[in-house]
Protein backbone atom coordinates (compact mmCIF):
# COMPACT_ATOMS: atom_id res chain seq x y z
CA UNK A 1 0.00 0.00 0.00
CA UNK A 2 2.70 2.73 0.76
CA UNK A 3 4.60 1.77 -2.24
CA UNK A 4 1.01 2.56 -4.23
CA UNK A 5 1.06 5.89 -2.44
CA UNK A 6 4.86 6.69 -3.21
CA UNK A 7 3.89 6.05 -7.30
CA UNK A 8 0.90 8.31 -7.00
CA UNK A 9 3.26 11.01 -4.84
CA UNK A 10 5.87 10.78 -7.13
CA UNK A 11 4.43 9.50 -10.71
CA UNK A 12 7.14 7.18 -11.11
CA UNK A 13 6.86 4.07 -13.08
CA UNK A 14 5.71 1.00 -11.56
CA UNK A 15 8.71 -1.00 -12.11
CA UNK A 16 10.41 1.47 -9.58
CA UNK A 17 12.64 0.42 -6.73
CA UNK A 18 10.26 0.85 -3.37
CA UNK A 19 13.09 2.10 -1.39
CA UNK A 20 13.76 5.06 -4.13
CA UNK A 21 10.07 6.16 -4.21
CA UNK A 22 9.64 5.97 -0.45
CA UNK A 23 12.59 8.57 -0.18
CA UNK A 24 11.76 10.57 -2.50
CA UNK A 25 8.06 10.71 -1.50
CA UNK A 26 8.90 11.32 1.87
CA UNK A 27 7.73 8.18 3.59
CA UNK A 28 9.57 6.31 5.78
CA UNK A 29 9.19 2.20 5.63
CA UNK A 30 6.58 1.01 7.78
CA UNK A 31 8.91 -0.90 10.32
CA UNK A 32 11.60 2.10 11.17
CA UNK A 33 7.53 3.61 11.80
CA UNK A 34 6.42 1.44 13.91
CA UNK A 35 10.02 0.74 15.88
CA UNK A 36 9.67 4.77 16.25
CA UNK A 37 6.43 4.61 17.94
CA UNK A 38 7.19 2.12 20.10
CA UNK A 39 10.34 3.79 21.41
CA UNK A 40 8.32 6.84 21.82
CA UNK A 41 5.97 4.77 23.74
CA UNK A 42 8.15 3.73 26.44
CA UNK A 43 7.78 6.48 28.10
CA UNK A 44 5.20 6.93 28.79
CA UNK A 45 5.16 4.68 31.66
CA UNK A 46 7.30 7.60 33.17
CA UNK A 47 3.44 9.56 33.54
CA UNK A 48 1.36 6.89 35.02
CA UNK A 49 0.24 7.65 38.83
CA UNK A 50 2.30 5.86 41.46
CA UNK A 51 0.01 3.13 41.67
CA UNK A 52 -0.83 2.26 38.43
CA UNK A 53 -0.80 -1.28 38.09
CA UNK A 54 2.05 -1.55 35.04
CA UNK A 55 4.36 -0.09 37.81
CA UNK A 56 3.59 -3.20 39.73
CA UNK A 57 5.71 -5.12 37.19
CA UNK A 58 8.34 -2.88 37.25
CA UNK A 59 12.12 -3.40 38.22
CA UNK A 60 12.43 -1.98 42.27
CA UNK A 61 12.97 1.39 40.84
CA UNK A 62 10.08 2.50 39.12
CA UNK A 63 7.18 0.80 41.47
CA UNK A 64 7.06 3.86 43.28
CA UNK A 65 3.54 3.52 45.52
CA UNK A 66 2.54 0.44 43.80
CA UNK A 67 2.95 -3.29 45.03
CA UNK A 68 4.88 -5.76 43.40
CA UNK A 69 3.60 -8.22 41.38
CA UNK A 70 5.21 -11.94 41.94
CA UNK A 71 5.51 -11.89 38.65
CA UNK A 72 7.12 -8.43 38.57
CA UNK A 73 10.68 -7.84 36.96
CA UNK A 74 12.13 -7.26 40.03
CA UNK A 75 11.63 -10.27 41.47
CA UNK A 76 13.52 -11.67 38.63
CA UNK A 77 17.27 -13.03 38.92
CA UNK A 78 19.62 -11.64 36.10
CA UNK A 79 20.09 -14.54 34.32
CA UNK A 80 16.56 -14.91 33.69
CA UNK A 81 15.88 -10.96 32.76
CA UNK A 82 17.95 -11.47 29.88
CA UNK A 83 16.16 -14.34 28.07
CA UNK A 84 12.62 -12.29 28.83
CA UNK A 85 11.59 -9.99 25.94
CA UNK A 86 8.54 -7.73 25.47
CA UNK A 87 7.37 -4.18 25.83
CA UNK A 88 7.84 -4.59 29.40
CA UNK A 89 10.81 -5.60 29.56
CA UNK A 90 11.99 -2.73 26.83
CA UNK A 91 10.03 -0.04 28.98
CA UNK A 92 11.81 -1.09 32.03
CA UNK A 93 15.39 -0.85 30.76
CA UNK A 94 14.65 2.70 28.76
CA UNK A 95 12.68 4.29 31.39
CA UNK A 96 16.23 5.53 32.86
CA UNK A 97 17.19 7.70 30.35
CA UNK A 98 14.42 10.19 31.43
CA UNK A 99 15.19 11.87 34.58
CA UNK A 100 11.67 13.54 34.86
CA UNK A 101 9.46 13.34 37.19
CA UNK A 102 5.61 14.10 36.95
CA UNK A 103 2.17 14.48 39.45
CA UNK A 104 -0.13 12.80 37.11
CA UNK A 105 -2.68 13.55 39.45
CA UNK A 106 -1.77 17.31 40.85
CA UNK A 107 -4.11 19.53 42.86
CA UNK A 108 -2.88 22.18 40.39
CA UNK A 109 -4.78 20.41 37.63
CA UNK A 110 -8.01 19.80 39.31
CA UNK A 111 -10.90 21.59 37.19
CA UNK A 112 -12.27 24.66 39.01
CA UNK A 113 -8.97 25.16 41.04
CA UNK A 114 -6.92 25.83 37.20
CA UNK A 115 -4.81 29.22 37.46
CA UNK A 116 -6.77 30.06 34.12
CA UNK A 117 -9.95 28.96 36.03
CA UNK A 118 -9.45 31.25 38.88
CA UNK A 119 -7.72 34.00 37.35
CA UNK A 120 -8.47 33.65 33.40
CA UNK A 121 -8.56 38.14 33.17
CA UNK A 122 -5.22 38.37 35.45
CA UNK A 123 -3.29 36.02 32.91
CA UNK A 124 -2.78 38.07 29.25
CA UNK A 125 -0.88 36.60 26.49
CA UNK A 126 -0.37 39.22 23.46
CA UNK A 127 0.92 37.32 20.39
CA UNK A 128 1.18 37.51 16.93
CA UNK A 129 -1.20 36.12 15.71
CA UNK A 130 -3.76 39.07 15.77
CA UNK A 131 -1.20 40.81 12.96
CA UNK A 132 -2.87 41.02 9.66
CA UNK A 133 -0.55 39.53 6.82
CA UNK A 134 0.12 43.04 4.95
CA UNK A 135 2.03 43.28 8.59
CA UNK A 136 5.23 43.09 8.92
CA UNK A 137 8.25 42.48 11.41
CA UNK A 138 8.79 46.42 11.40
CA UNK A 139 5.09 46.58 12.61
CA UNK A 140 5.60 44.74 15.17
CA UNK A 141 8.67 45.90 16.11
CA UNK A 142 6.94 49.32 16.80
CA UNK A 143 4.41 47.70 18.99
CA UNK A 144 7.05 45.85 21.02
CA UNK A 145 8.83 49.51 21.26
CA UNK A 146 5.54 50.69 22.35
CA UNK A 147 4.69 48.43 24.89
CA UNK A 148 8.43 48.62 26.31
CA UNK A 149 8.05 52.57 26.61
CA UNK A 150 4.75 52.16 28.84
CA UNK A 151 6.29 49.70 31.19
CA UNK A 152 9.31 51.69 31.65
CA UNK A 153 7.12 54.52 33.06
CA UNK A 154 5.66 52.51 35.41
CA UNK A 155 6.95 52.14 39.04
CA UNK A 156 5.10 48.49 40.30
CA UNK A 157 5.68 47.02 37.26
CA UNK A 158 8.59 44.15 36.65
CA UNK A 159 9.33 43.49 32.75
CA UNK A 160 11.49 40.66 32.02
CA UNK A 161 13.27 39.11 28.67
CA UNK A 162 13.75 35.58 28.75
CA UNK A 163 15.48 32.94 26.30
CA UNK A 164 17.46 29.60 25.78
CA UNK A 165 20.10 28.46 23.82
CA UNK A 166 20.06 24.71 22.44
CA UNK A 167 23.61 23.60 21.75
CA UNK A 168 23.90 21.94 18.12
CA UNK A 169 25.54 19.03 19.40
CA UNK A 170 24.81 16.45 22.04
CA UNK A 171 28.27 16.76 24.33
CA UNK A 172 26.69 20.22 25.60
CA UNK A 173 23.52 21.27 27.67
CA UNK A 174 20.38 23.93 27.11
CA UNK A 175 21.05 27.29 28.82
CA UNK A 176 17.72 29.14 30.17
CA UNK A 177 18.45 32.78 30.85
CA UNK A 178 15.82 35.56 32.26
CA UNK A 179 16.85 39.53 32.97
CA UNK A 180 14.57 41.31 35.04
CA UNK A 181 14.11 45.28 34.84
CA UNK A 182 12.13 48.06 36.35
CA UNK A 183 11.58 51.27 34.97
CA UNK A 184 15.02 51.79 33.09
CA UNK A 185 17.35 49.69 34.98
CA UNK A 186 17.95 46.32 35.63
CA UNK A 187 18.14 44.76 38.85
CA UNK A 188 18.66 40.93 38.28
CA UNK A 189 20.13 38.40 35.94
CA UNK A 190 20.11 34.62 35.89
CA UNK A 191 20.89 32.06 33.84
CA UNK A 192 20.60 27.99 34.40
CA UNK A 193 22.05 24.75 32.76
CA UNK A 194 18.85 22.98 31.35
CA UNK A 195 19.82 19.58 30.75
CA UNK A 196 19.69 17.55 27.58
CA UNK A 197 16.01 19.11 26.38
CA UNK A 198 14.42 20.55 23.51
CA UNK A 199 13.94 24.58 23.13
CA UNK A 200 10.48 24.60 24.76
CA UNK A 201 11.48 22.97 27.25
CA UNK A 202 14.50 24.99 27.97
CA UNK A 203 12.28 28.47 27.18
CA UNK A 204 9.68 27.22 29.79
CA UNK A 205 12.66 26.95 32.27
CA UNK A 206 13.74 30.73 31.88
CA UNK A 207 10.10 32.11 31.91
CA UNK A 208 10.08 29.79 35.60
CA UNK A 209 12.84 31.82 36.48
CA UNK A 210 11.94 35.07 35.41
CA UNK A 211 8.26 34.33 37.18
CA UNK A 212 9.96 33.32 40.39
CA UNK A 213 12.15 36.34 40.75
CA UNK A 214 9.59 38.70 39.66
CA UNK A 215 6.87 37.70 41.83
CA UNK A 216 9.59 38.45 44.88
CA UNK A 217 10.02 41.98 44.20
CA UNK A 218 7.62 44.51 46.61
CA UNK A 219 5.21 46.14 45.19
CA UNK A 220 4.83 44.53 42.09
CA UNK A 221 1.47 44.48 40.20
CA UNK A 222 2.10 43.86 37.09
CA UNK A 223 4.52 41.98 35.11
CA UNK A 224 5.49 40.88 31.65
CA UNK A 225 7.54 38.51 29.83
CA UNK A 226 9.17 39.02 26.40
CA UNK A 227 9.32 35.64 25.16
CA UNK A 228 10.05 34.29 21.34
CA UNK A 229 8.01 31.02 22.25
CA UNK A 230 4.41 32.06 23.31
CA UNK A 231 3.59 28.11 22.78
CA UNK A 232 5.95 28.04 25.74
CA UNK A 233 4.61 30.82 27.77
CA UNK A 234 0.81 28.87 27.61
CA UNK A 235 2.59 25.68 28.03
CA UNK A 236 3.94 27.65 31.89
CA UNK A 237 0.31 27.87 32.99
CA UNK A 238 -1.09 24.64 31.89
CA UNK A 239 -0.72 21.77 34.90
CA UNK A 240 -1.78 18.90 33.12
CA UNK A 241 0.71 16.11 32.16
CA UNK A 242 3.39 17.26 29.34
CA UNK A 243 7.30 17.80 28.90
CA UNK A 244 8.32 20.25 31.66
CA UNK A 245 5.59 20.11 34.21
CA UNK A 246 7.81 20.37 36.70
CA UNK A 247 8.08 23.92 35.71
CA UNK A 248 4.44 24.69 34.79
CA UNK A 249 3.10 23.24 38.18
CA UNK A 250 6.19 25.68 39.93
CA UNK A 251 4.60 28.77 38.04
CA UNK A 252 1.24 27.69 38.71
CA UNK A 253 1.96 27.97 42.38
CA UNK A 254 4.02 30.37 42.25
CA UNK A 255 1.29 32.84 40.36
CA UNK A 256 -1.57 31.77 42.20
CA UNK A 257 -0.24 33.03 45.13
CA UNK A 258 0.62 36.12 43.65
CA UNK A 259 -3.01 36.84 41.83
CA UNK A 260 -4.70 35.93 45.00
CA UNK A 261 -3.00 39.09 47.15
CA UNK A 262 -4.52 41.91 44.59
CA UNK A 263 -7.18 41.30 41.96
CA UNK A 264 -4.99 44.40 40.02
CA UNK A 265 -2.24 42.03 39.50
CA UNK A 266 -1.74 40.88 36.18
CA UNK A 267 0.73 39.18 33.72
CA UNK A 268 1.03 39.12 30.76
CA UNK A 269 3.49 37.44 27.90
CA UNK A 270 4.54 38.92 25.23
CA UNK A 271 5.91 37.02 22.20
CA UNK A 272 8.41 38.75 20.16
CA UNK A 273 9.76 37.23 16.57
CA UNK A 274 13.16 35.95 17.38
CA UNK A 275 14.03 37.41 13.64
CA UNK A 276 13.70 40.67 14.65
CA UNK A 277 16.92 40.47 17.45
CA UNK A 278 14.93 43.11 19.40
CA UNK A 279 16.18 45.34 22.01
CA UNK A 280 16.15 44.01 25.51
CA UNK A 281 15.13 40.20 24.12
CA UNK A 282 18.63 40.14 21.92
CA UNK A 283 20.54 40.73 25.07
CA UNK A 284 18.67 37.52 26.89
CA UNK A 285 19.61 35.74 24.03
CA UNK A 286 23.08 36.64 24.00
CA UNK A 287 23.06 35.98 27.58
CA UNK A 288 22.21 32.59 27.06
CA UNK A 289 24.12 31.62 24.33
CA UNK A 290 27.41 32.99 26.87
CA UNK A 291 27.35 30.05 28.97
CA UNK A 292 28.75 26.40 26.97
CA UNK A 293 28.22 24.06 29.54
CA UNK A 294 29.51 20.38 29.09
CA UNK A 295 26.81 17.38 29.25
CA UNK A 296 28.61 15.30 31.72
CA UNK A 297 28.20 11.74 32.65
CA UNK A 298 24.08 11.89 32.88
CA UNK A 299 22.31 15.12 32.28
CA UNK A 300 18.97 16.09 32.99
CA UNK A 301 16.24 14.90 30.20
CA UNK A 302 13.10 16.03 29.57
CA UNK A 303 10.21 13.82 27.93
CA UNK A 304 10.03 15.61 24.63
CA UNK A 305 14.11 15.15 24.23
CA UNK A 306 14.18 11.49 25.14
CA UNK A 307 11.63 11.04 22.32
CA UNK A 308 13.15 13.06 20.10
CA UNK A 309 16.09 11.36 20.35
CA UNK A 310 14.29 7.77 19.08
CA UNK A 311 13.03 9.61 16.05
CA UNK A 312 16.47 10.91 15.24
CA UNK A 313 17.84 7.15 15.86
CA UNK A 314 14.59 6.28 13.12
CA UNK A 315 15.89 8.73 10.77
CA UNK A 316 19.69 7.46 10.96
CA UNK A 317 18.35 3.61 10.54
CA UNK A 318 16.48 4.90 7.12
CA UNK A 319 19.50 7.07 6.09
CA UNK A 320 21.84 3.67 6.29
CA UNK A 321 19.12 1.54 4.91
CA UNK A 322 18.86 4.53 1.74
CA UNK A 323 22.83 3.51 1.26
CA UNK A 324 22.02 -0.04 0.49
CA UNK A 325 21.79 -0.16 -3.63
CA UNK A 326 19.38 -2.93 -3.08
CA UNK A 327 16.77 -0.97 -1.02
CA UNK A 328 17.05 2.49 -3.28
CA UNK A 329 17.91 1.05 -6.36
CA UNK A 330 21.02 0.11 -8.25
CA UNK A 331 20.42 3.50 -10.87
CA UNK A 332 18.69 5.85 -8.44
CA UNK A 333 20.06 9.70 -9.83
CA UNK A 334 21.79 11.48 -7.24
CA UNK A 335 21.32 15.38 -8.16
CA UNK A 336 24.38 17.95 -6.88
Amino acid sequence: MQRKAGLWITGAFSTSPTGGIESLAGLIPIHLHLQKMAGRANFRAATLSDTHPLRSILSQDHHKGAQPHPCAISQMSEAFKRKVKGTVMEIDRHLPELTESFEPVASEARPGTRLMDRFPDQVIFNDCSSLLEQDTLEARERDLSTILRNVRLSDDTVYCSVDASLPDNTQHQAVSAAILYRELEEFNRVRHVAGRVTAPDAELFAIRSAITLATQQDNCEKIYIFTDSIASARRAVDPFLHSGQGHSLAVCRTLAAWLAEDSSCTITFIQVPSKLEWSIHKEAHDYAKGLISPAGLRPATSLDSVRKAVTKLTQESWTRMFEDPSYKGRNFLHLE
